[in-house]
């Protein structure tokens, strides 16, 4: 994969047709999920927790307000964080990539990464990074989008969108790349009912899932993704691993 490309397609989160539909939090569920993975991992107040892929800050603030933990924003895009600080003007902010976070080794309590993990382009650096970041005993709460087949998208397709859908892989791969990087899972719960709830809103408002497509990608590599990925069979997912 071509992570300098990669790194440089524009998002479908940052479109506004999928905004007007998931809200500033972009992920489906909104955060729903991110109060079930914080009543889980019962953080004790003013815990530090990284929040990789911090997008508009939504997470942030909830965590902060809410929980009462530390958290600090990390994101590749200027305009997510600007947006961001307005939100959580005093939270940390990193602009950086998930796979060379600038912090020193065992610094955070706790890291959150939202539908996210699968944008990265590189998701084994990825968690080998958030490991080196966490400290012993630290929690990683990750949200994301998996396949139950591996199927290849059209390669002209990540020069004009990128989307968590097309960075997936199948669960055994996302736990043999956990468990590479040295973590524990403690926790695995399958919530695609929520996938299927946005997809259902997206035909809602455009009237199928082909139509919303083609308006980033024209008619033809709309159909191919679609069948592509009718045939990959996405599911959404909330894991829970540990830094043991």
């Amino acid at each position: 994969m071509n992570t300098t490309l990669l790194k440089h397609t524009p998002l479908l989160c940052e479109q506004q047709e999928l905004q007007q539909i998931t809200g500033d939090t972009l992920r489906p569920g909104g955060i729903a999920l991110t109060r079930r993975a914080m009543e889980f991992c019962n953080l004790p107040a003013r815990s530090t927790i990284l929040d990789v892929g911090c997008g508009y800050g939504q997470t942030m603030a909830l965590l902060a307000s809410q929980f009462g933990l530390a958290p600090t924003g990390l994101d590749p895009s200027s305009s997510m964080l600007w947006k961001a600080a307005s939100l959580c003007p005093d939270m940390p902010l990193l602009l950086a990539e998930a796979d060379a976070i600038p912090v020193q080794n065992d610094f955070f309590d706790a890291i959150i990464s939202e539908c996210v993990l699968s944008l990265t382009g590189n998701m084994q650096a990825s968690l080998q990074e958030m490991w080196r970041v966490l400290a012993p005993g630290g929690k990683l709460v990750l949200t994301d989008i998996y396949v139950r087949k591996a199927t290849p998208l059209p390669d002209a397709h990540p020069a004009e969108i990128r989307s968590c859908l097309h960075g997936a892989v199948p669960l055994e791969t996302l736990e043999i790349y956990l468990k590479s990087a040295g973590f524990t899972i403690h926790l695995f719960e399958d919530h695609t009912a929520m996938l299927r709830q946005l997809a259902g809103q997206i035909i809602f408002s455009y009237g199928s899932l082909a139509a919303f497509w083609q308006l980033f990608l024209g008619a033809d590599k709309a159909a191919f993704t679609c069948s592509s990925l009718a045939t990959a069979k996405p599911g959404y997912c909330l894991l829970i691993a540990a830094k043991e």
